[in-house]
């Protein structure tokens, strides 16, 4: 009978020391954290003639306000290009077959609103698991189009991705996750973003997507 009351005294005190490493609910060191932050990111769309991604970049200051050392609120003000590269068929009756080469390069700012869960490793790293809402209004870019012909020449056009004769609409709202890992005051991680609303002025559906790499500083 000792052995066993031992054995799941043994088992409670396990369980209670794993369920305090995921959620510690201790006062946290400091009570806001600011840092920079910089990445890599790959942009994509829902249209389906958008066939394939745009690589671009995003950086930033990020703020956290820990509310326990388990659980804080990010946010932050980030510049970050999206975008696509695709095919679209030409808005032409007489050859509906002919199409153009078409690239999309747009500029947010971005603010996203994020609850974070963090979890205290042995050795003093700590990982982060983010998500939430983020708002993004687009500042500035280029869509390229060069409708293609069977001479094989090409003529580029380009127009503002925003503003009044501008393909796509300045706001976007989405969700965004992202794992990072933080050891001392440096991070890095992946994200994701996947905007719900249609940017698309007059033609398709347009939804931004958005993988994500990502470095930064703590102070």
């Amino acid at each position: 009978m000792k052995k066993i009351l031992l054995l799941f005294a043994t088992i409670i005190v396990g369980i209670n020391v794993q369920a305090q490493s995921l959620w510690d609910s201790s006062k946290p060191d400091q009570t806001f954290t600011f840092g920079v932050r910089a990445g890599i990111n790959f942009a994509s769309s829902t249209e389906h003639e958008a066939t394939s991604t745009r690589t671009g970049v995003h950086f930033g200051v990020s703020a956290d306000y820990n509310i326990i050392k388990s659980f804080s609120i990010s946010s932050g003000v980030f510049f970050v290009t999206k975008g696509f590269k695709g095919n679209f068929p030409e808005i032409e009756l007489a050859n509906p077959t002919k199409q153009t080469a078409s690239s999309l390069s747009a500029s947010f700012i971005q603010i996203p609103l994020l609850a974070s869960w963090r979890i205290e490793a042995p050795s003093g790293v700590q990982f982060h698991v983010n998500v939430g809402p983020y708002y993004a209004y687009g500042i500035g870019g280029t869509t390229q189009y060069r409708p293609y012909d069977m001479t094989f020449n090409w003529d580029v056009f380009n127009q503002d991705t925003f503003g009044d004769k501008g393909f796509w609409k300045h706001q976007d709202i989405g969700l965004s996750g992202s794992v990072n890992v933080l050891i001392g005051h440096f991070t890095a991680g992946i994200g994701y973003e996947y905007g719900f609303s249609n940017v698309a002025k007059v033609y398709g559906e347009f939804k931004t997507r958005n993988a994500n790499m990502t470095i930064g500083y703590n102070f």
